[in-house]
């Protein structure tokens, strides 16, 4: 208990820094827009703009509004938290990768955010975009709008995706069932509709956090790997090599 005490304890500081950095850059407004014009035009020309069409999908049904903020409310921290501490007592090697794979990703995230503030979807009425979060989920809304904590502006990567990423990829190595894998695929594709659907992300911001999340995971793959190597070929403390 005490191990998993200073765990819980050390990402609970880990993210209190990566919430005050990423709420600390929040004034470049001007910056913020023009970004986010210039990968809505990326999107076109990739043929990636599908932001429109997932948003419209569900404006039109309270019930749809209400599945989409609740996945990309419920399914971010209040999931990640719940998790953690199940996977913690599920299997703590998969537990050291999947801590590992969030903190890098935390800090590529910080500095993503602060070299390329990105306004999102929602902050764009002018193109048709509703906040759907402030429309129907309101009290949960403002809770999480603490304003030391927040940057409207930190919209690349989406780490909404990202996170849900490493935790399907931890659910995927820990339970071989195939209804549990399935559950693996859907937690990440059910935040990345989410994010889009709730006009708080752009499908860019979706693929960054993937592949942000992916390098991460692999990092602390090989971080891994490359410690246990060190420890079998260096002499335990108090010992004599023979």
């Amino acid at each position: 208990m005490r191990d998993f005490l200073r765990e819980l304890a050390a990402v609970a500081v880990a993210a209190l820094v990566y919430y005050v950095v990423r709420g600390a850059v929040s004034d470049r407004a001007d910056e913020a827009f023009q970004r986010a014009r210039d990968i809505l035009e990326l999107e076109v020309r990739l043929r990636l703009d599908w932001e429109t069409a997932i948003h419209e999908a569900i404006v039109g049904s309270d019930l749809l509004i209400d599945i989409a903020n609740g996945a990309y409310f419920w399914g971010h921290m209040p999931l990640l938290i719940v998790f953690a501490v199940w996977l913690w007592r599920a299997d703590r090697r998969v537990w050291r990768l999947f801590r590992n794979a969030l903190l890098i990703s935390a800090a590529a995230g910080m500095v993503s955010y602060y070299l390329f503030p990105t306004a999102p979807p929602r902050l764009m009425p002018e193109l048709g975009y509703i906040d759907t979060l402030a429309l129907r989920a309101a009290p949960a809304y403002q809770a999480q709008e603490v304003g030391l904590f927040v940057n409207p502006y930190a919209a690349l990567p989406s780490l909404h995706v990202g996170w849900a990423l490493l935790a399907g990829i931890a659910l995927w190595c820990v339970v071989p069932r195939r209804s549990v894998r399935l559950l693996a695929i859907a937690i990440p594709l059910s935040q990345c509709w989410a994010v889009v659907a709730t006009a708080n992300h752009w499908m860019l911001d979706a693929v960054a956090g993937l592949a942000v999340c992916a390098a991460a995971w692999l990092i602390a793959v090989s971080l891994t790997r490359m410690t246990k190597l060190t420890s079998t070929r260096l002499p335990r403390f108090g010992r004599t090599p023979r």
